[in-house]
């Protein structure tokens, strides 16, 4: 079902944030804003949603999937390609469009199955890499804004050191194809707000903005109640984790990839917290659209446990 907070959502995209000096702003009209995988392809509700929401600001993910050397997942399609379709059409409706490739997601590294074990700067796999690359520029290149080279890479390299300088080469490789072959097309990698600090310096020359992800703090591994983030006073205080992103940026502006806020009670949350969470979120945006390239909120609907069991499954392996 929708969120508790639907209605409000929509109040705080399409109406009003208030300054410091008591003006307002439409925050809407210079942050895309969008709700993570909405609206899917075919869809008439989720399309029902984008347009009452009045989303601007599409994010997915996509794999590096090649079985053999240039058998791309395209190749897979009998017909028309329904990922092309989807892109095209989101362009059609006036989204910013993000992409993010999951060679390295969270805790896990995804490659080819006939590069698995190769290190990230090895020379065979930064050229299938960039042939890689190219075949997806040339196929889905005309509906992409921004290119994410990976997600939360910090869950991984946090265990594995010794392949970050690699990773590095790896993600060099990447930057420089695309700035290349689509010199629109900006790039990233995305971090987590509270580990940005660690890797965003040595990623920052080949990326265009600092991309990230934040959630409210909540109690499902350790006690820290959601409440803490709404408390100035608190060093869980949302703003002051956005903020330090900010500055971590310097003048490179953001990509807020994913951001939430859980509800359940037995985590120490609650609907009305997160109503909470997305009042001060929007009031928070005042005075920086220039720095905020999109946002996206996860999710719309609250997670069935199948789902939330199979990502802990694969945290806690």
């Amino acid at each position: 079902m929708l969120s508790f907070v639907a209605g409000l959502f929509v109040f705080a995209v399409t109406v009003i944030c208030v300054g410091a000096e008591g003006q307002t702003a439409d925050t809407r009209a210079t942050v895309p804003f969008g709700l993570n995988g909405v609206p899917s392809l075919d869809q008439e509700r989720d399309q029902a949603i984008a347009d009452e929401f009045q989303l601007s600001f599409f994010t997915t993910i996509f794999q590096w999937k090649e079985p053999q050397p240039g058998a791309y997942f395209w190749r897979d399609f009998e017909g028309e390609d329904p990922f092309k379709r989807q892109l095209e059409s989101l362009k059609q409706q006036g989204y910013a469009v993000s992409l993010t490739n999951t060679t390295v997601h969270m805790d896990q590294k995804h490659l080819p199955q006939y590069l698995k074990g190769e290190p990230f700067d090895d020379p065979e796999l930064l050229a299938r890499w960039e042939a890689f690359l190219r075949a997806f520029l040339a196929r889905y290149g005309d509906f992409i804004d921004f290119l994410n080279l990976s997600n939360e890479v910090g869950s991984y390299f946090g265990g594995h050191r010794d392949e970050w300088r690699a990773f590095l080469t790896f993600v060099k490789k990447g930057a420089e194809v695309v700035h290349e072959v689509r010199p629109e097309i900006r790039v990233g990698v995305v971090l987590t707000c509270d580990g940005a600090t660690s890797y965003w310096r040595d990623l920052r020359p080949y990326c265009n903005y600092l991309a990230f992800t934040y959630y409210t703090p909540n109690s499902a591994l350790v006690k820290s109640p959601t409440s803490t983030a709404l408390d100035p006073d608190h060093p869980n205080y949302f703003a002051r984790s956005l903020d330090g992103v900010l500055r971590l940026a310097e003048k490179k502006p953001v990509l807020i990839t994913e951001i939430g806020c859980a509800t359940h009670k037995s985590i120490d949350s609650s609907p009305e917290l997160q109503a909470q969470f997305i009042e001060q979120m929007f009031a928070w945006l005042v005075g920086k659209e220039d720095r905020i390239l999109g946002i996206s909120w996860l999710s719309h609907i609250d997670w069935p446990y199948a789902h939330t069991k199979q990502a802990l499954q694969g945290y806690l392996d």
